[in-house]
């Protein structure tokens, strides 16, 4: 009997020990669920908590880094079409020749190049950032009748926090292919086969309320005497007006301003705002600086060219805008992750994480119980009846 309760009690303590021992080894104070199984169950949930937080700021950062591969793509877009509208505006100086609207062509046309070529810039996947969903297909292709898309409108989207999914990307479509000419509400252009000094602005909007999407030209019967035609509806608006230079003309709206001195035949007109592309505002200021119309149509030419440049400026900024909106978003989710994976690392720190002091505490006392155990064993069975008989 004694032998038995003495072996029991010794194997107790030397399994409390061994417990003691692998808890000081693993540092963890949970060797296994049947140690603290509400405990167990918490730090099961917090780990599961850690890893999906892991997933969101994994995913935190691509969406970081693809917004900032975009925004900074689409900032130099940005300074090339600021670089072309100072270029454009150098060449109304009266005193350019031909020759210096040739080089200044060619310069425009470098531009048009280095901004198809930021269209296609890739992110650090090798996608190409503004396909849409087909970031495997090259976007931007130059043929014969200028660059063209082969991406799609997909916007791409990454989950960086519950229930947020944030774009990371804009689509080239709505970014470079639909811009509004003019501007944005309608256009104004110059007859080609005008002969006289009148250049048209690109006007604006004067009463909203008015508008009705038609076409209006005005048609000069004489140097100083034009008729206002609706070519939308077929009518006629007024005849006999007295142009002045500089005066403005008002329909339906809108209004814009004739400068110079209109010949008998010369037309202006206005057209309802359309999509056009950025490339295409650019092209267009190089045929413009190409051609050998007449000074007054061809500074007609470019005012256009620059309001279309303008409104394409203000289009990229705009998506710019709107990505780095988007990179705030993810900043401010990336602060409460990481917020949350400190909080979740204490709590589950303060469940799993062994108290060493504690520990070494517990072990000393318990070998000291279990060699005393063992000593006292040692003479407690070498005693018989007759030791108590003598």
């Amino acid at each position: 009997m004694m032998y038995d309760l003495s072996s029991a009690g010794m194997s107790d303590q030397q399994s409390a020990l061994y417990k003691t021992q692998q808890q000081m080894s693993t540092q963890r104070r949970m060797l296994s669920a049947a140690d603290d199984p509400a405990g167990a169950s918490t730090a099961l949930r917090l780990s599961q908590g850690l890893a999906l937080t892991g997933q969101q700021q994994a995913s935190q950062q691509a969406a970081t880094s693809t917004l900032s591969q975009s925004e900074s793509a689409l900032g130099s877009v940005g300074d090339v079409l600021q670089s072309a509208s100072s270029l454009l505006i150098s060449t109304q100086n009266a005193t350019f020749s031909a020759s210096d609207r040739a080089a200044a062509a060619t310069q425009l046309d470098a531009m048009l190049q280095t901004l198809t070529g930021l269209a296609n810039s890739r992110d650090g996947a090798g996608g190409y950032l503004f396909a849409g969903y087909s970031d495997g297909t090259l976007p931007f292709t130059e043929g014969a009748g200028g660059v063209s898309y082969a991406g799609d409108d997909g916007v791409r989207k990454l989950d960086i926090g519950a229930g947020r999914n944030v774009p990371v990307s804009a689509n080239g479509a709505d970014t470079f292919m639909r811009i509004k000419t003019g501007n944005g509400v309608f256009a104004t252009s110059a007859g080609t086969a005008n002969t006289g000094t009148g250049v048209i602005d690109s006007g604006s909007v004067v009463n909203p309320s008015a508008l009705d999407g038609h076409a209006y030209q005005v048609k000069f019967t004489a140097s100083g005497t034009y008729d206002l035609l609706d070519t939308t509806a077929g009518t006629t608006v007024s005849t006999g007006n007295t142009f002045k230079t500089g005066s403005a003309v008002t329909v339906a709206g809108m209004q814009f301003t004739i400068n110079g001195n209109p010949a008998a035949g010369d037309t202006f007109t206005t057209q309802p705002s359309t999509n056009q592309s950025v490339f295409a505002a650019l092209s267009a200021g190089i045929a413009a600086l190409k051609s050998n119309a007449p000074d007054s149509v061809r500074t007609s030419q470019i005012n256009g060219v620059l309001a279309n440049v303008y409104a394409a400026q203000d289009h990229i900024s705009q998506a710019r805008s709107a990505l780095g909106s988007n990179m705030n978003q993810v900043s401010s989710l990336g602060d409460v992750a990481s917020a949350a994976v400190v909080s979740q690392k204490t709590q589950l720190s303060n469940l799993t994480d062994l108290d060493y002091a504690s520990a070494a505490t517990d072990l000393a006392s318990e070998q000291t119980a279990l060699t005393a155990a063992q000593q006292t064993f040692a003479k407690i069975s070498k005693l018989s009846l007759f030791n108590y008989l003598a």
